[in-house]
């Protein structure tokens, strides 16, 4: 046991010191250089030019012996510091890893595989240990909600358990990544349940790299494109339609509403998301025009939202709790007569805890 945990360590201690940003290895590896060029530099080269003629060239003498071995002396020294140094480090980022805890809340709900585990998609840069917290939304039809009552007391328990993950360690000293493949209406409570959980890093599902992803991309400046907010006209509800991933079309919204429309669309419907700046940008228009709706006199916002899972999360983090109206985030069904059956009331505007609307 002893041995394998000295055979662990000593590994990666060395993969430590070969890292891509670690000067001790890039120091050593000159002054390695430097011992080489003294402890082998006396070497002599003849050469005879067809008999008559000959060339000496060496470099025996050139450095007298007693400074020879005194640069010997200083170089293997500094070695000796470079890796000393190194394991200085080494031991105190572990140190800070260890201390450091990475609560990582993962959403499932789409799908009945396993997948990919957002825990291991972390980037390394993100120090600490990982903390896995499962927020399991799937039921018994793949993609197909039979039950939503049921689901909404996992978002609660989730948000326990991180809070109390959060409680054993400094604020400081704990960072929070959310990933999810849930379906709308509880992606964007899941959102208004964290809002008050500090930053948190938000990474999405790249159906193309199939795998999980930061949102590290540019800003491509695109914005939400308001409309119809001269329709309300003092309706005490509305429904608000924001097209991020695809368009909410008119006859779909006809199956289950008879109210004032407000559109938010993005002029093109394939740009990226992949933009954390972006995606603040997005959910502040939001935030603002809910704002206007407050002030025509809405107390209800029917939210039809066609967007991807990271978008969904990050509006729902930004849905002020406490000044804005009342809303319901719909669930859209393809094959339905009602085309967005039934929906998630928000823990907003004095509502105590989330509760299912049936249309």
């Amino acid at each position: 046991m002893y041995r394998e945990t000295a055979d662990w360590a000593l590994r990666e201690f060395i993969r430590y010191l070969f890292r891509p940003n670690g000067f001790e290895v890039r120091f050593a590896g000159f002054c390695s250089a430097v011992l080489v060029a003294l402890l082998g530099g006396n070497w002599l080269v003849k050469a005879t030019l067809r008999g008559e003629y000959s060339l000496e060239i060496g470099s025996t003498n050139i450095i007298p012996e007693w400074a020879q071995w005194s640069l010997v002396t200083i170089f293997s020294v500094m070695i000796i510091l470079c890796f000393v140094v190194g394991w200085k480090r080494f031991t105190r980022e572990n140190e800070l890893r260890n201390r450091k805890k990475v609560i990582v809340i993962e959403g499932r709900g789409l799908r009945e595989d396993d997948g990919s585990p957002l825990t291991a998609a972390v980037p390394a840069d993100i120090v600490g240990h990982r903390l896995g917290v499962s927020l399991d939304l799937r039921q018994k039809r793949d993609g197909f909600i039979i039950d939503p009552e049921a689901l909404l007391p996992e978002v609660d328990a989730a948000r326990r358990t991180v809070q109390q993950y959060a409680r054993q360690n400094d604020r400081q000293d704990v960072t929070m990544v959310y990933g999810g493949l849930t379906p709308v209406p509880m992606t964007f409570l899941t959102g208004v349940a964290f809002d008050d959980e500090g930053s948190i890093v938000v990474m999405d599902w790249d159906r193309t790299r199939e795998s999980w992803r930061a949102l590290d991309s540019h800003d491509d400046g695109q914005r939400f494109i308001v409309e119809g907010l001269d329709a309300v006209q003092g309706s005490p509800e509305v429904v608000l339609a924001v097209s991020v991933s695809y368009q909410v079309r008119d006859e779909n919204i006809g199956t289950t509403f008879d109210l004032p429309v407000v559109r938010m669309s993005l002029p093109a419907l394939n740009s990226s998301h992949w933009s954390q700046a972006k995606q603040s940008a997005l959910a502040q228009q939001l935030l603002d025009t809910a704002k206007l709706l407050e002030a025509k006199g809405v107390t209800t916002i029917h939210l039809l939202l066609a967007c991807q899972n990271s978008v969904a999360f990050n509006l729902g983090r930004r849905y002020d709790k406490r000044n804005l109206p009342g809303v319901v985030v719909y669930q859209y069904e393809a094959n339905g007569a009602k085309k967005f059956p039934w929906g998630v009331r928000m823990p907003v505007a004095g509502v105590a805890a989330p509760s299912i609307v049936r249309t």
